[in-house]
Parts: structure tokens; C-alpha cells; sequence
């Protein structure tokens, strides 16, 4: 019965509810002989919370770095919304552990927990007090290397990097030794060169003067060859789909930078779930050889669209209404198996790496419809990938498009790209070339762009490079993503024979548009935590367009617009603008009523998931953020900037991809040449800031 009792108890406990009341009553059974009956009151109450946590004798370390240390146990405050304050014993023994580490790391290694204990401050509140004994500040000593003979103790000595004098920090000494997350450390300089029996053994010989002197023991054993590549778990793709992302390869030495690198592939494929990922190396000590087992877990990239939302901005041109959208995304589609039966269709062929995508919207003046395929592995030998896509949008008056009171712009979008994965200067670089026509057709819309009627035609050559070391496509935590892109049409102005356009109408001249467009963006992932769950993430971004020849001018398409959520769908990114967001504005209000030739951004975002479960990952964001655009070299000044702070959250369900909102302030008054309606208003214009919500689909919110 005390048992029974002590079990239920602690279990209530763990629950924060420490004030539990369990009783237990016994009567006999009626039905059975020596038989009897335990009837279990439980009384939870309230939950207790930790109302304080106390340190005492502390000199040596703030206490809200000490608090900050424990996970799990933590104080009553009221801005903490994903964490409830409860008490529970087993977190509670594991904080303290971390409480001790934390002055281990700066060379107190003999600090000690004398006493603690927890009480209540009142019914309803906890207080634990922990008093420490901080002991004396330990420093490195002399390290002497033994047993190593591929690479000299000096060498070893700088991949080490501690010198005797530095305060003693055991987790950082093991980092080195075994395992560190910049892939500075001892067992990687051997891992990575076939020592795959390589062992390490550091060993403390004496402490003088409070100086730690170390022995390290290096036994290197012979290298490893690969033997086999082992995969499991994959229900869905097809293993030679996985098998070509998959860096050590029979024969080769074994490499753990080599399976480092294979489970960044693997993950950025989309396929799999990237927490239950397993490498077990399978050593073969008789032939000095290594099996390399990878076990995925497969998980659902498809996409479903269905979604209502409010498009326009409320004016008489572009007034609001419900935009419907239905879209389909595959994106481990397989060609090759929709001709190999019925029992390949579950409920489409999947298998292969392929992307298809279909997607439709459509209001009472809006229509837009795209289709696009991409195959990774062009000729399935090289990672070569081609894209082929084709659009179509509408956005005009309620009126029918042969009646002459139609007002509206369409724009036809074909294109086909090539990208392909470089070796040098590293090879998480790619590069990719993009042949692209767009048809652009105005009719009676002078609100649109330069000519109210008539047409235009975009044929352009694009290049782009890239280098992208993220680890992970839905919530990275380290590494970075830079891009330079760069776009241009034939200079037709500078062999059909027209000096000087001043006397042609506007259809005339951009009949054939002649343009170049600059783009460059750069974006790193930073953890600023151990476990690399908080992440701060800043990105700069600068575009430009130019034209060839100053008499035909700058074309009326393809501008930038800043301002608001950036979605594809936004009143200026069917005018023929490319949409850039900056959240705490309306949509395209910091730019030219046609967009403007030049933009400057900086956001700085600090992130952190409330889940990583690939099946519903959710995280939050803070954010500031500041850019503009500007109509004219001679207005460019990239501090010239509008500035935004503001709260986020994104959703990442398989089903539908990337969900996000946010809500935004802005700071600043907007500049002449902005179409936005706040320089309209009084009251920003007099206290220079302004709200907004935005709400996002999809992972980018403008590419800058």
C-alpha cells in the first residue's frame, strides 16, 4: 500500500503538482475470499509553480547565467508562454548537473552542490535554494602526445588549441579530443582518413600549482576500407535515389566527414525525416574493413493547396476580394513508374526525385495557372537539374477580356533551366542557367505600367551561382546560403538602327524589352545555443536593374517591389514586379507606383521550434528588418532605409508546406517617389510608424 501510494505520488509530482493528496482505503471483497478491495482517492490541487530560485555563495557566475542553465527548472515569469514553471525531481537532479558544468567551463572543476532545498513560499508557490561551493579555478597544464606517428605532436598541439595557462574547461578539452561541431578536434584529423579504430585515451598524470598536466594516449590502428553501403527504412524512394547522395562508396577509406556530408544530402532532399536518421559503421576487424549502414525514415513531401484568401488593396482600381487557390506539389515523383502499372499509382508513381507542381487561382478579375517539372539527376549520372515550367496570369477589371471596357494585364511565363553541383572552390556550390520568355499583354491599363495597350515581349538568359552549406531545409541551424544572381535580354537598341526613342510611342519602344538584372543575397544560420536550437539568422540583399541604352530607358517590367508579405499574388507582383517583403508594410507600399530599379534589405531574424517533428514543425521568430527602393542611382543611398521590428510564427505541415504569419511595426515615413498610403496619412506622417499583419505561404517571403 505505501508502495502503491509513493508511485502515484511521485507520479503527480512529475506533473508539477506537488501538493497531490492520495489516500487509500481497504475493505474486503464481497465476491472473493481473502480478497480485498483498495479504494484510491487522489486530490491533484493546483499546480505549484517555482516562485524563486535562490544561489548562494555564488561570486564567480551571474545567477541568471545559472538559471538559464537549467532547462527544466524553471522560475514563475510572465513572458515565458512555451514553457510551463513546474517542479519535477528528475529535471530538477539533471539541472543541478548543469548548474555544475557551468562552473567547470570556467575551471572551477572542484565546485560542488553543499546544500539544497526545496519549500514552499506559499500554498501555491515553490522556492528552491541551492548553496555552492565554488572551490579553487583549475588551469591546463603541460599536454605530452604518445603514440602518434602519422602526425607530429606539434601539429596535434594546434588542432588541440589550449595552451598551458588557459583556465582549465573539461567540455571544451573533450570537444576537442572527440568531437566538435566545427569539425576541430583529434578523431576527426584520423576519422577522416580511414582510422576508423583509432582510439584516444587522455590521462591526468599530475596537478601542480593547480595546473592539470595531461598524457595523451593515441593508439591509430590500421585504415579501413569500405566494404558495403547498407540502406533501410526506405518504403517510398527508390535506393538508387538515395544511393547517388550518399558520399562513401565501396572501396573508399572510411570518412566521417564523408557520412556528415551524406546526412546534410540526404535531409535536403525532403524525403526523409531528418531526426531519425542512423549511421552505424559495422566494423570487419578480420579484413580491416567497415560496413556502412543508413536507416531513414520516410516521410511525406506532397503538398496539398486549398486555400481562400483576401487579395487587392481596397481601392476603386484594385479592389478587395476572395482569391480561391488549389495546388499540388510531388516532390518524389517518378515518370518512369506511371507506365509500369497500377500498383506503381499509391496515389500517384513516386520514387524517383521528381518534382511536379500544379497550381490554380482564381476571383472574379484574377487568374493565374502554372504547371512546372523538375528531374534532378538529368541522365541519371551527374546531379545536372532541369526545370520546365510555364505560367499564365490575369488581373483586370470584372469584365470580360473581349469587352471594350476590359481593363488588365496577362503575362505568359515559359522557361526551362539547368543546374548543376560544382567541385571547386568546394563543392556546396552550384551553378544554374535559366532561358525564360514572358509574354506581356495591357490592354486599357495606364494604371499598370508605362502603356495603357499593347504588348511586350521578355525573351532573357539568366545565370546564377550559389553556395549553400545549410544543414537542414525546414529549420536550419547552421551554415549559410549565398546566391548571386544575374539576368539579361539581347541589346536590341544597339542594332536596330533607333538613336533615339524620344519620338517613338511607349509600345513601341519596349515592343522587345532590353534589360539586365543583378541580384545578390546572403543569409547565415547561427546557433547560440549548445542543443542549436536558438538560432539567429541575418541576411542582406542588394538588386539592380540597368539598361543599355539611356534613350529607350529602364523597362517598365520586372522592377522590385518592397513592402508587406512578398507572396506571389500581391497586387504588384501581377503588375510585372517582383515582390519583396518587409513585414510592418502594406504590400509594395515603400516603392514607385511601377516599381523601381534598385533595392536594399537587412533583416536579422532570432528563431526557436516549439516542435521539431517533421510531421508538424513549428517555430517562433522575432524579428527587426529594414530596406527600400529607390527609382534612380542618384537617389541610392543603402542607409536610407525603412525600418520594421515585429513577431512571427511559421507551421510546417508536409500536407501544405510552409504557413506563417507575422506581425509588424514600422518606424519610418515613407520617401516621395512611394505609392505606399501611408504618406497619405497624417498621423504616420506625424509620428512615423504604422502596423501590419502578414500572413505567408511557402518558405521565402521575396527572394531578397
Amino acid at each position: 500500500m505505501f508502495t502503491t501510494e509513493s508511485k502515484i505520488r511521485s507520479y503527480f509530482r512529475e506533473k508539477g503538482f506537488y501538493s497531490v493528496d492520495v489516500e487509500i482505503t481497504e475493505s474486503d471483497d464481497p465476491l472473493m475470499d481473502n480478497s480485498i478491495i483498495f479504494d484510491i482517492s487522489i486530490n491533484k490541487k493546483k499546480r505549484v509553480k517555482i516562485g524563486e530560485i535562490n544561489f548562494e555563495d555564488v561570486e564567480s557566475i551571474k545567477p541568471w547565467r545559472l538559471k538559464m542553465a537549467m532547462k527544466n527548472t524553471k522560475e514563475k515569469v510572465f513572458w515565458r508562454f512555451f514553457k510551463r514553471s513546474k517542479f519535477s525531481e528528475s529535471n530538477y537532479k539533471d539541472d543541478k548537473m548543469a548548474v555544475l558544468k557551468e562552473f567547470n567551463a570556467i575551471g572551477l572543476r572542484d565546485a560542488s552542490i553543499v546544500n539544497d532545498s526545496v519549500f514552499f513560499s506559499n500554498p501555491d508557490e515553490l522556492q528552491v535554494d541551492i548553496k555552492i561551493d565554488e572551490g579553487e579555478t583549475y588551469y591546463f597544464g603541460d599536454v605530452e602526445w604518445v603514440g602518434n606517428t602519422k602526425f607530429r605532436s606539434t601539429f596535434l598541439d594546434t588542432v588541440l588549441g589550449i595552451r598551458s595557462g588557459e583556465i582549465y574547461d573539461k567540455q571544451l578539452f573533450e570537444q576537442r579530443l572527440f568531437m566538435s561541431m566545427d569539425g576541430r578536434d583529434v578523431s576527426s584529423l584520423y576519422m577522416d582518413r580511414g582510422y576508423l579504430f583509432f582510439q584516444v585515451i587522455p590521462v591526468e598524470v599530475s596537478i601542480v600549482d593547480h595546473k592539470i598536466n595531461y598524457q595523451i594516449r593515441i593508439i591509430e590502428g590500421k585504415q579501413a576500407r569500405i566494404r558495403n553501403v547498407i540502406i533501410k527504412g526506405n518504403t517510398r524512394t527508390n535506393e538508387h535515389v538515395i544511393r547517388r547522395e550518399i558520399r562513401t562508396k565501396p572501396g573508399d577509406l572510411f570518412n566521417r566527414n564523408d557520412i556528415i556530408r551524406t546526412q546534410r544530402e540526404l535531409a535536403q532532399l525532403g524525403f526523409f525525416n531528418e531526426q531519425a536518421f542512423q549511421v552505424n559503421p559495422i566494423p570487419n576487424p578480420q579484413d580491416g574493413t567497415v560496413d556502412i549502414e543508413y536507416i531513414v525514415e520516410e516521410k511525406s513531401g506532397d503538398k496539398v493547396e486549398l486555400t481562400g484568401s483576401l487579395g487587392g488593396n481596397g481601392t476603386e482600381e484594385n479592389p478587395t476580394r476572395l482569391v480561391g487557390t488549389i495546388g499540388l506539389s510531388f516532390n518524389n515523383f517518378s515518370v518512369r513508374n506511371m507506365f509500369r502499372g497500377k500498383n506503381q499509382w499509391s496515389p500517384v508513381p513516386m520514387g524517383d526525385g521528381q518534382t511536379v507542381q500544379l497550381r490554380v487561382s482564381s476571383t472574379t478579375n484574377y487568374f493565374s495557372s502554372s504547371v512546372s517539372f523538375t528531374e534532378p539527376w538529368l541522365g541519371g549520372k551527374k546531379p545536372n537539374a532541369l526545370s520546365v515550367w510555364a505560367r499564365y496570369d490575369r488581373n483586370g477589371n470584372t469584365w470580360r477580356q473581349d469587352d471594350p471596357d476590359y481593363s488588365g494585364l496577362s503575362v505568359a511565363d515559359v522557361g526551362v533551366s539547368l543546374q548543376r553541383r560544382k567541385k571547386w572552390p568546394d563543392d556546396y556550390f552550384s551553378e544554374s542557367f535559366q532561358l525564360n520568355y514572358k509574354y506581356y499583354d495591357v490592354t486599357n491599363a495606364e494604371s499598370f505600367v508605362a502603356f495603357d495597350t499593347g504588348f511586350a515581349n521578355d525573351l532573357s538568359l539568366g545565370y546564377t551561382i550559389q553556395r549553400s552549406s545549410v544543414n537542414t531545409p525546414i529549420y536550419p541551424q547552421s551554415g549559410s546560403k549565398i546566391l548571386f544572381s544575374a539576368k539579361g535580354t539581347l541589346p536590341y537598341s544597339a542594332f536596330d538602327g533607333v538613336s533615339d526613342y524620344s519620338s517613338h510611342s511607349e509600345q513601341e519602344r519596349y515592343k522587345y524589352l532590353e534589360y539586365y538584372k543583378l541580384k545578390f543575397t546572403g543569409e547565415w544560420y547561427l546557433p547560440l545555443t549548445q542543443n542549436k536550437k536558438l538560432v539567429l539568422m541575418p541576411r542582406i540583399g542588394f538588386g539592380y536593374v540597368g539598361s543599355y541604352s539611356s534613350s529607350k530607358g529602364i523597362t517598365p517590367f520586372d522592377r522590385f517591389s518592397l513592402g508587406g508579405s512578398g507572396m506571389l499574388g500581391s497586387s504588384n507582383s501581377l503588375n510585372g514586379q517582383e515582390s519583396i517583403a518587409l513585414r510592418g508594410y502594406e504590400n509594395g507600399a515603400l516603392s514607385s507606383e511601377n516599381g523601381d530599379p534598385l533595392i536594399a534589405k537587412y533583416s536579422l531574424e532570432l528563431r526557436y521550434p516549439i516542435s521539431l517533428n517533421p510531421q508538424a514543425t513549428v517555430y517562433v521568430l522575432g524579428f527587426v528588418e529594414a530596406g527600400n527602393t529607390f527609382p534612380s542611382l542618384e537617389k541610392f543611398n543603402p542607409l536610407n532605409v525603412k525600418r520594421s521590428a515585429g513577431i512571427g510564427l511559421r507551421l510546417y505541415l508536409p500536407i501544405f508546406g510552409m504557413i506563417g504569419i507575422d506581425y509588424g511595426i514600422g518606424f519610418d515615413r515613407l520617401d516621395d517617389w512611394s505609392q505606399g498610403a501611408e504618406i497619405h496619412n497624417p498621423i504616420i506622417n506625424s509620428n512615423g510608424f504604422s502596423t501590419k499583419l502578414n500572413f505567408t505561404l511557402g518558405f521565402n517571403i521575396g527572394e531578397l
